[in-house]
């Protein structure tokens, strides 16, 4: 009986409305004394409720003699009631709709926890509906929180899909051990790099794609995190066009003329499978 009640509930009864429905159903045509000692509920409440039941379809009220009688409707006429709520509910929804703010979208924020979070961050830029992203990249961190092999993989992986970043390498950690930051290396990579203006302090690795931006600890704090927010991206991707406008190419570092970095001619980006992917 506990159950029935429940899912009386479920479909818009109150408690009391549930109870009472339940015992008129079970007594039949009856009165009220015996709806008070079956349900057991007081009088004057279950007077309230037979009248709120009998709006709604659920109870019905006869006489018999002097003697009133409450006899519970037919259990389809539950299905009809839903029915009719049911109805009632799709023709307001264009109105609902009309005055929904659909502009508004909450800014979702996911995070991540450790060198696994943060390969994650990585394969989730890869997602990209552009198939392109904008990095931020101070290498020295970035390569010690995800992993020096496992980010040579991650390279393969993204010139397999065709996937192209710019990248402002951080000037201060310029440094011969990163092979990442070997200019022969970015056409090779699909990567278009230059290194921010000197004295640039960013220890955190930021990536702009879509409508996200990713952020990225160094490994000793070891967590990131994704915003998601049209608004956010749109005005980090202004910033970080005003750090790439100052920042330098390699060629200008050595003093060469600059040149774009492309895919090398006759090599066609592969497929890439699932084994590719979850390496």
């Amino acid at each position: 009986m506990e159950r029935l009640k429940n899912e009386l509930e479920n479909i818009g009864l109150t408690d009391k409305e549930a109870k009472i429905y339940l015992a008129s159903l079970e007594l039949g045509p009856t009165n009220i004394q015996k709806i008070v000692g079956k349900s057991g509920i007081k009088r004057s409440t279950v007077y309230e409720n037979l009248e709120n039941l009998k709006e709604k379809g659920l109870v019905q009220i006869t006489t018999k003699g002097k003697r009133r009688l409450y006899l519970a409707a037919e259990p389809e006429n539950l299905l009809r009631t839903i029915k009719e709520k049911e109805k009632a509910l799709k023709e307001i929804l264009p109105l609902l709709r009309s005055i929904n703010n659909v502009g508004f979208t909450k800014p979702k924020i996911t995070y991540y926890e450790g060198r696994e979070g943060i390969r994650e961050i990585y394969m989730e830029a890869l997602k990209s509906s552009t198939k392109s992203a904008d990095w931020i990249s101070p290498m020295a961190n970035l390569l010690e929180a995800s992993g020096e092999e496992w980010m040579a993989k991650y390279v393969e992986l993204k010139v397999k899909l065709d996937y192209r970043i710019r990248s402002v390498h951080i000037s201060d950690n310029i440094n011969e051990q990163y092979k990442y930051q070997d200019p022969s290396t970015f056409k090779k990579t699909l990567r278009d790099v230059r290194f921010s203006p000197e004295g640039a302090n960013i220890p955190s690795t930021i990536g702009i794609y879509d409508n996200k931006v990713a952020v990225i600890s160094s490994r000793k704090e070891g967590f990131g995190f994704i915003i998601e927010s049209e608004e956010y991206a749109r005005s980090m991707r202004e910033l970080y066009g005003l750090l790439w406008s100052a920042s330098k190419t390699p060629e200008q570092l050595s003093g060469k003329k600059s040149s774009r970095p492309e895919c090398p001619p006759g090599q066609n980006p592969q497929k890439a499978t699932e084994e590719d992917i979850y390496f």
